[in-house]
């Protein structure tokens, strides 16, 4: 069978992905269930759109049923138009970066109840230069004519921030919402429902511990019970799906096994493990960060408990990309996972994991501060790739020489032998650890290399081993 970018590089499909994404993109809209136009011209356009897709999902290894539910989801419009930009203006390359973020997460306000232990954003106080309610609309006017699908509400507690509920509203007329909480403003659970009364798809609430002691060392006290309320008013609103997010340290590993129970118990959709990345509150405690060998049993557990989740109801998702190695490992690669973290059938889609595997960071998904400051991940609030005030969203991304420098793994200071293209390390904890292109240094297969190499690494002296 024909590699996918043997298919998507050919002059021909180039061309016909440019056509239907600027004259000929009605034809894409019926495809999503606009009313198609009757005419012999209409009837005939159709056919080389849907021949190549056809082909180009078969190869990447979508069922027939996985076809047909792709083209009922609106947001999957986006995701498609997006896609076939890119691949029209650059051809299929490795790894593959998108026309615009397919995903952004938007750190709505740096306003916030709490004072967490680890918090990337250091949140508190609001920023006094956060956009007004004009610029946060036309900015999501600009993700969706950039093709953004997906667009995550971040924090600070972003329902805490000013015009919130209205610049919900309308942003899930358009894209994919989700909201990241603490959990503790939700044991109202009218306001659950009023934030999917307003289109809400998503909520993610951080869940550090499966007890107090542990929850309420990294959020304050007597917020564990206060978290567990609010999760258990979102399970109990079925127009939303729940996650709980875990940030995984030496401090809580041990209860990682319990918190997944838990989850379970509650009922909620996904845990979502986080990598450990000394920024924000936590930028210099790098002590607590976990070591290669605890992560490889951390990614292991995940996997054990994600191919449960027929029985469990849990889907196991992390964000460190090693996962998607661990899992390629686990599954004789015949499997992996899809860009930095794994969903539901994303483990099957073994035709495009070379592509869009590894860290999505300034490739696949950006972020964008309280004040417009856009930044290539939520883990790297320092490195700034543009500002909103003085430049259109889509200019900022495709112009950004970091992202590119980021995204460019034929370049990166260490270049994993086997797994460049479905990991690749992941790019704020390599820049938490002083390189931006550099390794991870605690990836167990970069320890593994420089031992052979007779490079033994000091877990004392990590900072200053990857800096040279």
């Amino acid at each position: 069978m024909l590699k996918l970018d043997t298919i998507m590089n050919r002059k021909i499909v180039r061309r016909i992905f440019t056509h239907y994404t600027t004259k000929g993109e009605r034809r894409i809209d019926e495809l999503f269930g606009a009313e198609k136009e009757r005419s012999l011209g209409a009837f005939f356009g159709r056919i080389p759109i849907q021949t190549t897709l056809n082909m180009a999902m078969k190869r990447i290894g979508l069922t027939e049923e996985m076809e047909t539910r792709f083209f009922q989801s609106s947001v999957n419009k986006q995701v498609l138009k997006n896609v076939m930009k890119t691949v029209a203006k650059n051809g299929m390359q490795q790894p593959f970066r998108f026309n615009a973020p397919l995903v952004v997460v938007w750190n709505y306000t740096d306003l916030c109840n709490l004072r967490c232990r680890y918090c990337y954003q250091s949140a508190g106080k609001p920023k006094q230069d956060e956009l007004s309610f004009d610029e946060k609309i036309d900015l999501i006017n600009q993700m969706v004519d950039a093709n953004v699908a997906f667009l995550a509400l971040s924090g600070g507690e972003p329902m805490m921030g000013e015009r919130f509920w209205d610049v919900l509203g309308y942003a899930s007329r358009f894209l994919h919402t989700s909201l990241a909480s603490n959990g503790t403003l939700l044991g109202d659970r009218h306001l659950v429902y009023r934030l999917s009364d307003n289109g809400l798809r998503n909520i993610f609430i951080s869940l550090d511990g499966a007890r107090a002691e542990s929850h309420d060392f990294i959020r304050g006290n007597g917020n564990f019970a206060r978290t567990i309320r609010g999760i258990e008013n979102c399970v109990a609103n079925p127009h939303v799906h729940v996650g709980v997010n875990m940030v995984v340290t030496r401090r809580n590993y041990d209860e990682v096994p319990a918190v997944l129970e838990l989850a379970q118990e509650l009922g909620v959709n996904s845990f979502n493990h986080y990598n450990y990345i000394p920024t924000g509150r936590g930028k210099d405690d790098f002590e607590n960060d976990i070591t290669p060998e605890q992560r490889e049993k951390l990614l292991n557990l995940l996997v054990d408990f994600h191919l449960r989740r027929h029985e469990t109801g849990l889907n196991v998702i992390s964000t460190a990309p090693q996962y998607a190695r661990v899992i390629s490992e686990r599954s004789g690669r015949n499997s992996a996972g899809l860009f930095h973290y794994t969903a539901d059938n994303a483990t099957n889609l073994t035709g495009i994991i070379e592509y869009a595997g590894g860290c999505g960071a300034g490739r696949v998904y950006a972020a964008v501060q309280p004040n417009g400051r856009m930044t290539p991940c939520v883990f790297m609030p320092d490195v700034t790739i543009g500002y909103i005030r003085e430049q259109r969203f889509i200019d900022i991304w495709q112009r950004s020489e970091t992202c590119l420098k980021m995204v460019d793994r034929d370049n990166y200071h260490y270049q994993c032998p086997t797994y460049k293209h479905i990991c690749g390390g992941c790019r704020a904890r390599a820049f938490a650890y002083g390189d931006l292109i550099g390794p991870d240094p605690k990836c167990a297969v970069y320890q593994n290399a420089m031992r052979e190499r007779g490079f033994p690494i000091d877990l004392e002296e990590e900072r200053e081993a990857v800096a040279v």
